[in-house]
């Protein structure tokens, strides 16, 4: 019985003081065949560095579907109209968060982001890195544009999988959305779906 209490108030000061847990393991960090990432969630009201919005702020459709700041390895390099503006993603939680909990509430359902901006390192450098792992040992990372509807969901930092896929479904902005983002004219590329 002594053995049986120690255990448990163990595992009491383990679950209280956050001790975080993941399905990903590996380097790089996968679950299944999928690679994993870190997530968190922002809200500034600005263009971004994919150019989508306008000098009051981001377009309508931003503030109704799912969009994200992508770390550098997801966004591409430079700071404005990186390769991974207006590329989807299908983010599906793992139950795990970097930060403790389960990171998704009771809706670990995936939803789709379009990457609208940047993740800088600088500022960020726990959670995206130019290069590398961030603190979380993550080595891609979605800053989610939040307008209350993460938050809503419940979703307080979750460990995703990721694979990218074709935009307009699961919440996320269609290409035709994007089409209005200034790197998207600059771009002039085609999206495809990725598998």
């Amino acid at each position: 019985k002594i053995i049986m209490k120690v255990v448990a108030a163990i595992v009491l000061v383990l679950f209280s003081v956050g001790v975080v847990g993941s399905a990903c393991t590996g380097n790089p960090r996968r679950f299944g065949n999928l690679p994993c990432a870190s997530t968190t969630r922002y809200f500034d009201n600005q263009k971004g560095a994919c150019g989508c919005g306008s000098n009051s702020g981001p377009f309508p459709w931003q503030y109704q579907d799912f969009t994200a700041a992508g770390s550098p390895p997801i966004f591409g390099s430079g700071s404005w109209c990186g390769t991974g503006c207006g590329i989807c993603y299908q983010l599906t939680p793992t139950g795990f968060s970097p930060t403790g909990g389960n990171g998704c509430g009771s809706n670990c359902h995936p939803i789709t982001v379009m990457v609208t901006n940047l993740c800088p390192q600088d500022g960020n450098a726990q959670w995206c890195r130019n290069s590398g792992e961030n603190q979380y040992g993550y080595g891609a990372h979605f800053d989610l544009m939040d307008h209350y509807k993460i938050t809503q969901m419940g979703w307080n930092n979750p460990e995703v999988t990721y694979r990218r896929v074709l935009c307009g479904n699961e919440g996320s902005p269609s290409v035709l959305d994007y089409r209005h983002c200034q790197c998207s004219k600059l771009m002039n590329e085609t999206i495809t779906v990725i598998d």
